[in-house]
């Protein structure tokens, strides 16, 4: 390294040359601090200019002749690596021990939160066939489950029971696991022969979106089969919970909740994440359609299901029961407010603090028209959200309840004009039902439809299309959004979308 530097000084290579040879040094010197950890930081400099090579320049054959042509050259050298060793020893008394090391513990979920939050994306607004696909990858046809990216690698579910995993830079399909057929290796023999199969009625076997910690994956499909594996495909744990009674129940999906995965599955259940073992079980916790949320009251993580439940998910304890109901939408959460939307939309304030047979204080209650299978968001206190059959935008004021799209409808009955909650999105077409649920940027909001369409509407209380956007496919699961690419699960395909450069 030294001589490859003296060379450069000498033949009077310019100054924007050095930095591979300083990046090297650097490397060398961060290896000599940490030789001297336990000095005091005026002694690690003494010794190191007085023990290491790197210092001597002044006794390399070279470094008279150049100290002669260029002194002040040398001098900013001297300078340059005494940073280099500085940053160095910064960077090492900021350091952990690797063993100490651990990973941030993340929830990747349907919808990343259950709410719609992605965080720091800036997706591209336009798209078709033509432009702005960067990858299609063709699977076996998908039920009604939604991606979810963890790090750099994209999974999805498949009819029947399968789990895909693949590589978000090209969608290559990098491993599959077959958790339905009879002769499947994935799943031991034993097991295989008591699983029933055919179950899951018209929500099909794999509606449920997988869940992750950043570490793990894991899945659940309709015969009560779940499995955890690494992201690199290798399986963790494999085991059959109770089957609920009521098979429309397997549309709701797992989430983690620090060391455990909480399934909503006849009841609600706390799976342990290393060997999947059931740590508790809360009967009393009813079945829903919907996903749970994680919510914080008094600083304590709680879990929100959609039929009204409040879970404490350190032991099961049920703090409250019954307390609203949302058929198939997840609750939406906000600060210390609870937003429900069902057959009427509801704000719902959190206590100060979690306890067994707590409350809570409604704050508002709005009259709104339709089904509403796809759940909520929220941006700028205001509320967003699609009726599932008529394709209607609903803008709510998250602080009033203010509904602030509305339809003129004939009356049947008296022939007299009405208002109706909702304004036709145009473009938007429910082929059967709208189950998808929007995304919010800082600057736009995304809805879609099940034949395919994106609309994309700018943020605020008015109605303001942006484009919509095709796919030449079918959109029932909620696409997930990774900074700037969006992921989508059509019936037959995986398409990730961005802008090519």
């Amino acid at each position: 390294m030294i001589e490859e530097m003296l060379k450069m000084l000498e033949v009077g290579k310019p100054v924007s040359t050095y930095p591979r040879c300083l990046a090297k040094m650097a490397l060398y010197v961060s290896a000599v601090v940490s030789g001297f950890r336990l000095c005091p930081p005026n002694r690690i400099v003494e010794r190191t200019l007085a023990a290491v090579p790197l210092f001597r320049l002044t006794t390399h054959p070279n470094a008279k002749k150049v100290m002669d042509r260029r002194p002040a050259m040398n001098d900013f050298v001297r300078g340059i690596l005494l940073l280099v060793l500085f940053a160095a020893m910064q960077s090492d008394s900021n350091a952990q021990p690797a063993a100490t090391k651990t990973r941030e513990a993340v929830n990747i979920m349907w919808r990343f939160d259950g709410n719609g939050h992605f965080p720091d994306i800036h997706p591209v607004t336009e798209w078709s066939k033509e432009k702005n696909i960067l990858w299609k990858t063709l699977v076996d046809v998908g039920a009604f489950s939604s991606p979810i990216v963890v790090r750099d690698k994209v999974f999805v579910t498949a009819e029947k029971g399968s789990l895909l995993c693949l590589d978000l830079a090209d969608g290559k399909l990098l491993w599959t696991k077959d958790l339905f057929s009879e002769d499947s290796k994935d799943i031991p023999a034993e097991m295989s022969k008591k699983l029933m199969r055919g179950s899951g009625g018209d929500s099909k076997e794999s509606t449920p979106t997988p869940t992750s910690n950043g570490e793990l994956v894991f899945y659940i499909n309709a015969m009560g089969l779940c499995a955890c594996f690494d992201l690199q495909g290798n399986q963790k744990w494999i085991r059959i919970i109770e089957t609920a009674q009521d098979e429309e129940h397997f549309t709701s999906s797992p989430i983690f909740v620090g060391d455990r995965i909480i399934v909503s599955w006849g009841c609600l259940l706390a799976l342990d994440a290393k060997d999947g073992h059931t740590i508790w079980k809360a009967s009393e916790a009813k079945a829903s359609h919907g996903t749970a949320v994680i919510a914080k009251i008094g600083g304590e993580n709680v879990v929100v299901t959609p039929a009204g439940d409040i879970i404490r998910p350190a032991n099961g304890e049920v703090l409250g029961s019954g307390l609203f109901a949302s058929k198939y939408s997840t609750p939406l959460i906000e600060g210390n407010v609870l937003y429900v939307i069902d057959t009427k939309a509801r704000a719902l304030e959190l206590p100060a603090k979690a306890e067994k047979g707590m409350r809570l204080q409604e704050l508002w209650k709005s009259e709104i028209n339709g089904e509403f299978m796809a759940s909520p968001t929220i941006m700028d206190g205001l509320i967003y959200t699609i009726e599932s059959q008529k394709a209607r935008l609903h803008i709510i004021e998250a602080k009033t309840g203010k509904v602030r799209t509305t339809t003129k409808v004939v009356d049947e009955d008296n022939k007299a004009e009405k208002p109706e909650s909702g304004l036709k999105i145009a473009g938007l077409t429910a082929a059967q039902y709208i189950y998808a649920s929007p995304v919010a940027t800082d600057k736009n909001v995304f809805f879609f439809d099940d034949a395919g369409n994106t609309a994309v509407l700018e943020l605020g209380r008015e109605h303001k299309l942006v484009r919509i956007n095709k796919l030449e496919d079918g959109i029932v699961g909620t696409p997930f959004f990774v900074k700037d690419k969006i992921i989508f699960r059509g019936t037959k395909a995986v398409y990730c979308v961005g802008e090519k450069r």
